[in-house]
């Protein structure tokens, strides 16, 4: 898709489409600019079935067929139409593919920008205009795009961003330093900063990340009420947005992080939610849920590439702590995630009694407990530590394969689209030979 400004186009005029004629003109004006009118060539796609843009998308000019799984046209949708002044199929993720009958002019405009204007009068917001809507509006363009944001309501991402405070620093400023209390939640407005760690006084300077607009840092801490474990120093100078502590907790992570009991986390995994233990190796071997995977926090961001977006995971620890950091940076990457309130029951990997459903591991570990007491053997426990690991090793296998299930399934995705444009391109080259016939 060729994408170009077309200057004759007057964003003004979209006032007339569907819901942006609910905008008052005055803040309409202020957003325009944000808005992005494209040339589609006939033959194009503006999307494609099962797309996640997080956009609305209005036809200018032109005409559009919306195609389903199947490859079949089912409707047809016309500039200056009744049906064009309405978003083009704007379900996400996407239920058809658009593909332009000849060449079309479109606009896009950003979904989470169009909400948090929809939602002004209900969260008094003139206020969010004032902090959003001026010269430079990237930073929250990316902030709201983020899988995190997109979870959130609107009306609550109004009060988020009202109550993000500018906060100027310099190059060489360090914004946040290791082993200081957490206080606030950044997002990166202007400049670019730097991530680094040190794993003991005396050690070598750990170079983790750079940042540039958009991002956002300093949730560890918050989440999990620890200190700061990385210092983030600006390369440049510039401006970032930041939100104190009890604001983030309110509207942020409360908002990210969902909490099942045990009881209903049981169901949930009778209905294929997957067990995500973030303890340590040694305290999951000491016991843990049947069939989890094991996922230490210090290696959770590391791994989370093994994880599958389609799937539903229960994070759990002993305390709930570490699960609760866990469920918001997992949520935060946009996986469905729910935290297990509490923590692990204490006496759940305890000695089973008769009326007590149990593991089999559970049970593995009775016979083992009873054999001992009566003969002395030790080779039953190095049975237990081998059937312990070999589960593990499973775990982590279906995980991998679920993880290469996910991959698969993009790549026919890929495959087809790609067969699609050669279909194209096979039209376009029988239509040729037939005109010079």
């Amino acid at each position: 898709m060729r994408v170009s400004e077309k200057a004759p186009v007057d964003k003004i005029l979209l006032q007339e489409f569907v819901p942006l004629n609910a905008i008052p003109t005055e803040d309409f004006q202020k957003i325009s600019k944000n808005i992005i009118i494209e040339e589609v060539l006939k033959g194009k796609y503006l999307f494609r079935k099962g797309d996640k843009d997080n956009h609305s998308i209005y036809l200018l000019e032109g005409k559009i067929n919306l195609i389903d799984g199947s490859n079949k046209v089912t409707d047809e949708v016309k500039s200056g139409t009744e049906e064009s002044r309405y978003a083009i199929a704007s379900q996400q993720p996407r239920e058809f593919s658009a593909r332009a009958v000849k060449k079309c002019i479109i606009a896009r405009v950003d979904s989470g920008l169009l909400d948090l204007l929809l939602t002004g009068d209900v969260s008094g917001g003139t206020e969010v205009v004032e902090i959003g809507y001026d010269d430079n509006t990237d930073w929250m363009t990316r902030l709201l795009q983020t899988k995190a944001f997109k979870n959130i309501p609107p009306a609550m991402l109004q009060s988020l961003l009202i109550k993000m405070q500018p906060y100027p620093v310099e190059a060489g400023q360090i914004v946040i330093q290791q082993g200081d209390p957490g206080d606030y939640f950044y997002t990166i407005r202007e400049g670019r900063c730097v991530v680094t760690r040190k794993d003991s006084p005396d050690s070598e300077v750990q170079h983790l990340a750079e940042l540039d607009s958009g991002a956002s840092f300093g949730e560890d801490a918050l989440v999990s009420d620890a200190e700061r474990n990385a210092t983030v120093t600006m390369l440049s100078a510039g401006l970032l947005m930041r939100l104190s502590s009890k604001d983030f907790l309110d509207l942020l992570k409360n908002q990210l992080v969902k909490h099942v009991g045990y009881e209903q986390a049981l169901a949930m995994v009778d209905e294929d939610a997957v067990w995500v233990d973030v303890r340590t190796k040694d305290e999951y071997e000491s016991g843990s849920f049947e069939d989890s995977v094991n996922l230490p926090l210090s290696d959770l961001r590391n791994e989370i590439a093994e994880l599958v977006f389609n799937t539903k995971y229960i994070v759990c620890c002993d305390t709930g702590k570490r699960s609760e950091l866990a469920g918001f940076l997992l949520s935060h990457k946009g996986f469905d995630v729910y935290v297990l309130e509490g923590g692990i029951p204490g006496s759940l990997f305890d000695a089973a009694t008769p009326d007590s459903q149990t593991s089999d591991e559970s049970i593995i570990h009775d016979v083992v407990v009873n054999t001992d007491s009566c003969n002395g053997s030790e080779s039953h426990n190095d049975e237990l530590a081998l059937l312990r690991a070999e589960n593990e090793k499973l775990s982590i296998e279906i995980t991998r394969y679920q993880s290469s299930e996910a991959r698969m399934k993009e790549q026919i995705k890929q495959q087809r689209d790609e067969l699609c444009e050669l279909g194209e391109k096979l039209e376009s080259l029988y239509a040729q030979i037939k005109s010079k016939k």
